[in-house]
């Protein structure tokens, strides 16, 4: 035991003479291996375990199988409910918002509309009360019941326990509290966080009219729990021969229908698929980080170890032990990676911390459920001791197996250095080419940020406001809502320093969207395979298009008199007109929707961004509010340049017409927009942190190096100088070769960095490795890196004194 303290002693005693040493290992371990736990972190919660509940490894999402879709008919959910014979229990979901009042006051919330079966397949235990059960959902008025989640529990009714059995009014009807969920559970979508949750039968009482038996209405979502013995391709097996049973009983609606079961947790593939791709990517960038750092470590510890070559030798020749070298070297290895260690734990729980606590921008209740947990710090110890003892370690094998006398009489382990290329040179050039691809990254992704913020959205989103609120949360009915729209309207018209302003049901690239069925005007069958497209569709007022900056290119926008009683209208876009009559030039023709009615089309309007910002242009038609009525509803006002403070202004004109209304949002449409940007501006983040870390990594390894490089040569370069070398001759004779390494890593690098475009393109969608200004500007800082990292060791070559040196020899 005391010769261990003896070691612990030297070890420590060692690290506080070499400092520079000591700090650059350990930022190196925690650089390395803090990013990579942080990363699997995010993985572990969002992929590997999306939440916690008993037996989550048997519950699975079901949507259907085609791309960018996860919404099913509840007719559909309930035949794969009827029929099947792997399921424990079948369940659907309905996202929607309500006005919750509580303390005299009408909140908007957001929260599940759930069949009856849905805490079954969860499997989970109530906080307080009871859970929603089958009963409750088995049809319309069955129960006016709610179910609370824990956070709206403390938030709206301060924790009391009392609330259980009482009515509160949800959407101004009343409702019995029943239940509390527990503490911890944020239901099944990772990004969402509901705070109540009512049976999905009152739906009409909800949303003001009623889907849940028409087959074309799909906007419900599906979770599934299977039978204890049954595989994930049997259930997928069973799942298929009802789809076709399905589709074969009902032709017209479901002709086309398939299956398929997923994980659950993400909307299913259609946002897992893109997080799986986007984890993989950043999962494989923190790799490259960790063998950067590998690497770093490697040089380091060569360095290190055959700069004591000639110390482990006059010791081994006076007596010590090989045992005793080693273990005097791998406890200092031990206390680097405990402190290294240390510092990657405490790196990956700020970092999770923080991610756990982010809120993107958007009235939407997205929760990104990613807390540390201790298995992911015991792994950072785990992982920084083995690569600190691994490391430290293997520059031994060569040392140990030296003639002592010879390194004794040579002086030095150096000797010829300058002419031959040592292993922490290549470990050198690998870490440069590692770290060089992720600053390809960071910038690629920085690329992809500029472009996604300045491309064309087919609306202008500056300078303008959006208030956003529904009023069926107040209990308005449609036809009250359209009077209620009309006075809002004027009164925002008449307001000072207002230059437009108009409403739709919503705004694109808002969350709630919607697609119509598209037939030619010549359709008599209405089904799957006779449509010409799908497309997004929205209810406007007269002067929402001039309003949102949306350029009207061909016809009239809408009117007044586009009534309830006028043949139906509608405003399309280019990329419409052009799919369906292939001419842009579409004013005047029809076409037919879903429902076999005829539309006329009045006007064509530019092309934009209607779902996301990554989608292929979109066909996207405008109808008249006032033929298509809706209680939601988006106010979109211009105001005059220099006017501020529009956005409360506005939400206090709807406090005054109503104060029962619910504003859930009201500000900038740009800042709105955070939402969408979120992709881009989460890639940028992350893969911006890899380039900082890789470009650490890199001015660490550089540096130590260069400066190590120096040091062991100063007896030689004094000579030089006496001799009369000029600086050009001193610099390349001592730097050289670290100027060919850095030219040759960061040439790699960039290499590696155009051949991983496609591992790039699964995180960033806007730009390329490829792209002409990315890799000047990878160079231009790889260049400058390099010049920073070695220009203290240049100085101090420069600065030599040779005669205060060979007097000193």
């Amino acid at each position: 035991m005391r010769s261990l303290l003896q070691d612990l002693r030297f070890a420590l005693r060692r690290m506080r003479h070499s400092p520079g040493f000591a700090l650059t290992a350990i930022i190196t371990l925690a650089l390395g291996i803090g990013a990579n736990v942080a990363v699997f972190g995010v993985l572990q919660a969002l992929i590997l375990r999306p939440f916690d509940v008993p037996h989550a490894d048997r519950v699975m999402t079901l949507q259907p199988d085609e791309p960018g879709s996860v919404n099913l008919s509840w007719p559909e959910v309930r035949d794969v409910r009827d029929q099947n014979k792997v399921f424990s229990s079948v369940a659907a979901l309905r996202i929607n918002d309500f006005g919750l009042e509580a303390s005299n006051t009408t909140h908007p919330v957001w929260g599940y509309e759930i069949s009856g079966e849905y805490f079954n397949v969860l499997r989970i235990r109530p906080a307080l009360g009871r859970l929603l059960q089958p009963a409750d959902d088995a049809h319309p008025g069955a129960s006016q019941v709610a179910v609370l989640s824990w956070a709206a529990w403390k938030s709206y009714f301060g924790g009391d326990p009392a609330i259980i059995g009482k009515t509160v009014r949800i959407d101004k009807h009343p409702c019995t509290i029943v239940g509390v969920t527990p503490a911890g559970f944020y239901g099944t979508e990772k990004f969402l966080q509901p705070d109540l949750f009512v049976p999905m039968a009152n739906e009409e009482e909800f949303e003001g009219y009623s889907w849940l038996e028409t087959r074309y209405n799909h906007g419900s979502w599906s979770i599934v729990s299977l039978r204890d013995g049954v595989t994930l391709p049997q259930a997928q097996a069973d799942v298929n021969a009802i789809a076709a049973r399905v589709a074969k009983q009902y032709p017209k609606e479901e002709e086309h229908l398939k299956l398929r079961l997923t994980k659950p947790g993400l909307a299913g593939d259609l946002f897992g698929a893109p997080a799986r791709g986007f984890l993989a990517g950043v999962m494989g960038l923190a790799g490259i980080v960790l063998l950067a750092a590998c690497a770093n470590l490697g040089s380091l510890f060569a360095a290190r170890t055959a700069d004591r070559a000639r110390e482990i030798a006059i010791r081994m020749a006076i007596g010590s032990s090989r045992q005793r070298i080693v273990r005097q070297i791998l406890t200092e290895a031990a206390v680097i990676a405990v402190a290294g260690g240390a510092c990657a734990g405490a790196l990956a729980w700020f970092g999770l911390s923080a991610l756990g606590h982010y809120r993107p921008p958007s009235n939407f209740p997205i929760q990104l459920a990613v807390m540390p947990q201790p298995s992911l710090l015991a792994a950072a110890f785990l992982l920084s001791i083995l690569a600190a003892m691994l490391f430290g370690i293997m520059p031994l094998r060569q040392i140990l197996a030296a003639d002592p006398n010879e390194a004794i009489k040579t002086g030095s382990s150096h000797q010829g250095a300058g002419r031959r290329w040592a292993f922490r040179d290549v470990l050198l050039a690998v870490q440069i080419a590692l770290c060089c691809v992720t600053v390809t990254a960071a910038f690629v992704s920085l690329r992809g940020l500029q472009k996604a913020v300045s491309m064309q959205f087919g609306f202008d989103p500056d300078n303008a406001v959006i208030t956003k609120f529904d009023l069926g949360l107040a209990g308005y009915r449609q036809e009250d809502a359209a009077r209620f729209q009309h006075r809002l309207l004027d009164r925002v018209l008449q307001l000072p320093g207002v230059r437009s302003a108009g409403y739709a049901n919503t705004t694109p690239l808002a969350l709630d969207q919607s697609t119509w069925s598209v037939y030619p005007q010549s359709a008599v069958e209405f089904r799957p395979s006779t449509e010409a497209f799908d497309a997004s569709v929205y209810s406007i007022s007269p002067g929402y298009l001039h309003a949102a900056g949306t350029k009207l290119l061909f016809g009239r926008d809408a009117s007044q008199s586009d009534g309830p009683k006028a043949p139906p209208v509608a405003i399309v876009n280019r990329e419409f007109a052009r799919r369906l009559f292939h001419t842009d030039q579409a004013t005047g023709r029809y076409f037919k929707d879903g429902s076999g009615h005829l539309v006329q089309i009045i006007g064509v309007v530019e092309d934009g961004k209607y779902q996301g910002l990554s989608e292929a242009q979109q066909p996207a038609m405008f109808h008249s509010i006032e033929q298509s009525p809706y209680t939601s509803m988006s106010l979109v006002v211009r105001p005059r340049p220099g006017v501020t403070g529009m956005a409360a202004t506005l939400r206090q004109v709807v406090r005054e017409l109503d104060p029962a209304v619910p504003v859930q949002e009201s500000s900038g449409w740009r800042h709105q927009l955070g939402l969408q940007l979120f992709p881009a501006r989460a890639a940028t983040m992350a893969l911006g942190l890899f380039g900082l870390f890789g470009l650490l990594l890199s001015i660490t390894g550089t540096f130590g190096l260069a400066s190590y490089t120096v040091t062991k040569r100063l007896r030689e370069l004094s000579i030089r100088v006496a001799l009369g070398a000029q600086a050009k001759q001193i610099v390349s004779a001592s730097l050289g070769r670290m100027l060919v390494l850095l030219a040759a890593g960061s040439s790699v690098g960039l290499l590696l960095g155009v051949a991983a475009s496609r591992l790039l393109a699964a995180i960033v969608y806007q730009a390329s490795a490829q792209d002409p200004l990315v890799l000047f500007t990878v160079a231009l800082t790889m260049l400058l890196t390099g010049a920073l990292s070695i220009a203290g060791p240049v100085q101090r070559a420069l600065r030599i004194d040779p005669a205060r040196l060979l007097r000193e020899d």
